[in-house]
């Protein structure tokens, strides 16, 4: 939970976020048919400089394995694989544990719609695999491309101008 690494964003409207984690759903967000998309890597050591960084899987396309020595070893990512059954309620269970007012949540699928409600930010990304309704919806901002998504966290003044009211 809380420690001193950390996002902190004053929005002009009232809002403040104080961001100490961060969850990443896998397949159809930060990787794509298997691999990871494009420039993902080098922003994900980023962030996990700054934040607690999770990925969270059930491993739909079964490439965890090879994937894990890159999240682990070069990214610093901490990896939380779910068991079969409801992994919609799982994620949030796991947001729930690390905090959810402190923690940004990012996905893409039907599974992810309450850990992105339910978060104190909440980023969908759409990609190549697209992006479920509910995902959509349950977002404070939808973005194209996972980079773009991981930069509004790097570059703050980016989620001041989306997320002004």
């Amino acid at each position: 939970m809380s420690g001193s690494r950390k996002i902190q964003i004053d929005m002009p409207c009232g809002v403040f976020y104080n961001l100490f984690n961060i969850i990443l759903d896998l397949n159809g967000t930060i990787t794509v048919d298997g691999g990871f998309v494009e420039g993902v890597v080098g922003r994900l050591k980023e962030i996990s400089e700054i934040m607690d960084a999770y990925v969270v899987t059930a491993d739909t396309v079964q490439t965890l394995d090879q994937l894990t020595d890159q999240l682990v070893e070069e990214c610093g990512i901490k990896i939380h694989q779910l068991e079969s059954g409801r992994g919609d309620l799982q994620k949030l269970a796991f947001l729930e544990e690390l905090g959810r007012d402190e923690t940004v949540a990012i996905g893409n699928g039907c599974n992810d719609a309450l850990m992105l409600r339910e978060a104190k930010l909440g980023l969908c990304v759409i990609g190549k695999e697209g992006a479920s309704i509910d995902a959509l919806m349950a977002s404070n901002a939808v973005f194209f491309n996972i980079c773009d998504a991981l930069d509004i966290l790097l570059k703050p003044k980016r989620m001041i101008a989306t997320l002004r009211k």
